[in-house]
């Protein structure tokens, strides 16, 4: 799993952006250690520090915004116990900066100093395509976040499954209750007295406050406390999230006896409306549009066949001809392989390139389609946003330039596959006055799975892994709906509909279609789901005691072996930690107190044994 937080101290001078800069691109930390292994420059020309610098500086200075915040940090941290390597690290990193930051220059920088891997982003505050300035509020961590999950469940890593209510204590806090230092583990020390000692509301206050504790506010729903010399507060449900269930106010009141249902909340005046949030690829598009407003519906196959015309590409002259033609003469027209031995010789006479057959050119365009639209295929579909996939003749083309919206058209034989983004659906069914968007919605579950199919293989490919395939029926298909990134959907064939996934997805497939056939095998025991749920239990359970978390390297069968000698309890967690093409190994994390139990069931699995 993987946590994006922002680095509160605002960058405000270009100093700090400066040292800011040289702390995330530093190789080596102050002790000699290994730290940034992988750095990436997102339009930016320069890689040094002092030249990015000037590169931030000129932007921000260009649209005349050189004042305020100069530039935001933000870190997203992959869990230790997550399968992982610095290099998908840092692709996901990238694919995140592009995502939610488009033309903003962003530096993405890899680092594994601590105990987990994680990236660091540096974005200036101004964006060098539209000018407009990043916004770092709540409301884009919470993007950001979002997206991070994912990317993390596309390529087969947990999330934080925000539904348990569990969310695990912090890296910080994890340190802190280790040297003894955590004032959060002194609270809950002293709820746990306190639920003993306490029956009235007016002792448990008294007793929290010789505790070091001060209660700031008491009200029907809620407890806030603050530690004697500290500065933050929590209230007992943010705790509770942390620690368990047993430090929300009502489960404390119970306890204590003094619970009372809390009154009905009585009306009050309409708060205001927020504002919805819009992601900065909208804010883009909405500028590209103010700047290059879309053709008139008069100009607009003119102005294709102008770019069609001047194009060197010898597929678009087949285009020009069939917007000068009529359409029943067409095909006939695009397969006369006069015009194709026409076109091939200027082309090959213009750039000296060797001839190729008319059946090579033929296949070449088949497999290799050529792209058409207002922005790169890569670009629209890796932003933020649903995708939609529609089929339309060549003749449709030119009208798409008279829309407001960005789109990409991949070129075929006699067709053309437009994607665009779910947002802009509206505009395109005004656009050519379709009856039924049901037209649209059908085209999209035909032709998507195939663009969602290409990203799934080439994430693949650079995991050095093979997509794996599964038959369902189509009833079956609403229990994966939670998750939808960590798998491919094809069209339904006869009541069954093909599932495309990675390996590293396959457990969380399995386990949600057939949850009771696969909740006793020995498999269960890998799932990642499992292993992190109780990850987190045991960390929280080892913190409270004041101790530290014990690890150990072992092999499928020994992990096998310990699950049955302590009678199927939860008593640690498994993560898979060998590479491609090595032995199956996995890192097995338990607490400081089962220690001994867990060394000596060990040792008595791997003694030999006698011969007779």
């Amino acid at each position: 799993m993987a946590t994006v937080k922002s680095v509160k101290s605002a960058i405000k001078s270009s100093d700090y952006v400066a040292k800011s800069i040289s702390y995330i691109l530093s190789p080596e930390t102050k002790n000699g250690s290994e730290k940034c292994v992988q750095s990436s420059f997102i339009n930016c020309c320069y890689d040094s520090v002092n030249g990015l610098v000037t590169e931030f500086d000129i932007t921000r200075f260009a649209y005349h915004k050189n004042d305020k915040i100069l530039a935001h940090h933000y870190v997203q941290s992959f869990s230790p116990n997550e399968n992982i390597t610095p290099e998908l690290a840092h692709k996901i990193g990238e694919e995140l900066a592009e995502c939610v930051a488009p033309g903003f220059q962003i530096i993405v920088a890899t680092h594994i100093d601590r105990d987990h891997i994680h990236n660091h982003f540096l974005i200036n505050s101004v964006s060098l395509e539209t000018g407009s300035k990043w916004l770092g509020n709540q409301a884009t961590l919470k993007n950001m976040r979002e997206q991070s999950d994912r990317l993390c469940r596309q390529y087969g890593l947990s999330v934080i499954d925000e539904t348990t209510g569990l969310r695990g204590i912090d890296q910080a806090t994890q340190k802190l209750a280790e040297q003894g230092k955590s004032w959060k583990v002194e609270l809950c020390h002293a709820l746990d007295e306190a639920k003993i000692l306490c029956h009235s509301k007016e002792a448990f206050i008294g007793f929290m406050r010789n505790k070091g504790f001060i209660i700031t506010r008491y009200t029907d729903r809620h407890i806030t406390f603050q530690k004697v010399g500290e500065q933050k507060k929590i209230r007992a449900d943010t705790l509770a999230k942390q620690f368990g269930d047993y430090y929300k106010k009502e489960n404390l009141e119970r306890i204590m006896g003094f619970y009372s249902i809390p009154k009905p909340l009585t009306p009050r005046e309409a708060p205001k409306p927020q504002k919805p949030f819009v992601s900065e690829f909208e804010k883009y598009e909405k500028v590209y549009f103010q700047k290059n407003p879309p053709l008139s519906k008069n100009d607009e196959a003119e102005a294709l066949r102008q770019k069609i015309k001047q194009s060197k590409n010898p597929l678009f002259f087949f285009l020009r001809v069939i917007l000068m033609l009529k359409i029943r003469r067409y095909k006939r027209l695009f397969f006369d392989k006069r015009y194709f031995k026409l076109t091939m010789h200027t082309h090959q006479k213009k750039f000296k390139t060797k001839k190729l057959s008319v059946s090579e050119q033929l296949e070449k365009y088949k497999s290799n389609p050529i792209y058409e639209g207002n922005i790169p295929y890569s670009r629209l579909i890796h932003s933020q946003g649903e995708n939609c996939v529609i089929k339309f003749a060549f003749s449709g083309i030119p009208k798409l330039y008279a829309c407001p919206i960005f789109f990409s058209a991949k070129l075929y034989d006699d067709y053309a596959l437009v994607t665009i983004k779910e947002k802009d659906k509206k505009l395109l069914i005004e656009a050519f006055n379709l009856k039924d968007e049901a037209i649209i919605d059908r085209n999209t579950k035909r032709y998507l799975p195939d663009a969602k199919y290409d990203e799934m293989k080439k994430r693949a490919e650079f995991l050095g892994v093979k997509v794996e395939f599964l038959m369902i029926d189509e009833k079956d298909i609403d229990k994966l709906t939670k998750e939808k990134d960590r798998y491919v959907v094809f069209a339904p064939d006869n009541g069954k509909i093909k599932l495309a996934f990675l390996p590293q997805n396959k457990d969380y497939v399995l386990h949600c279609l057939y949850p009771d056939k696969y909740q006793s095998e020995s498999d269960d025991l890998f799932s990642v789901t499992r292993n992190s749920k109780v990850n987190t239990r045991l960390k929280s359970e080892a913190a409270l005691g004041g101790k530290q978390m014990r690890y150990r390297t072992l092999t499928r069968t020994e992990v096998e072996e310990l699950h049955k000698q302590t009678g199927g309890q939860e008593m640690f967690a498994v993560f898979s930690k060998s590479e491609n093409g090595q032995e199956e190994k996995y890192n097995v994390a338990f607490k400081e107190d089962d220690e001994k139990k867990i060394d000596t069931i060990l040792s008595s699995t791997n003694k030999p044994k006698l011969r007779r």
